[in-house]
């Protein structure tokens, strides 16, 4: 994603801003101020800030991915070694990544009915997120779904749903020890399918 230098301060200005004030807490005036840039410039590099939300969100997407997979568990070459290392390597950028929050699910939450861009830009990125870590999950996963065995995708999915929820929990409760254990929980769930 090629992006020019107002761009970028404009996207790392309204990513801090909506982490710590929300989306319709947030007005353009507080954007441009932020990013040190004048509302036109805001205006010609954005249509609008729904446009803006848009190009954030999966501006986003992409830093968080790299940093998710660019970890030295990618090197490990047994399969269920890699998941357990996937694990550690999330724990250890946890805070970094998520200490203020995650975008994706703030602003889905926040804007899923009364914008549907900004809904579905933000289910497709977490199914990207899914599709990216299926594979990673390939060794806790069952070839077929069932009850008690659940596929790779599946696992993917319960990942995102226990580090979304951690995130929020760990928020709340100004503790990050929710997140941990949180993490800790699904590692146990994957022992159990992977065992």
């Amino acid at each position: 994603m090629e992006l020019s230098k107002t761009q970028e301060k404009i996207l790392n200005a309204s990513r801090d801003l909506f982490l710590s004030r929300g989306y319709p807490g947030t007005t353009v005036d507080e954007i441009v101020d932020k990013a040190g840039v004048s509302k036109g410039s805001f205006y010609h590099a954005f249509s609008s800030k729904e446009d803006m939300g848009l190009i954030l969100l999966e501006w986003y997407q992409l830093g968080g991915a790299e940093k998710l997979m660019d970890g030295p568990f990618a090197d490990i070459k047994d399969p269920k070694k890699r998941m357990f290392g996937f694990l550690d390597h999330i724990e250890n950028i946890s805070i970094d990544m998520w200490g203020h929050g995650c975008l994706l699910g703030n602003l889905g939450l926040e804007l899923a009915e009364t914008s549907p861009k900004i809904r579905k830009k933000v289910s497709g990125l977490f199914q990207k997120v899914i599709n990216m870590l299926e594979p990673i999950f390939e060794p806790a996963g069952s070839k077929k779904g069932t009850k008690d065995h659940p596929t790779a995708k599946q696992v993917a999915e319960q990942y995102l749903v226990t580090l979304e929820g951690s995130i929020m929990l760990a928020r709340v409760y100004n503790d990050w020890g929710y997140f941990t254990r949180g993490l800790q929980n699904f590692r146990n769930h994957l022992k159990y399918l992977s065992g």
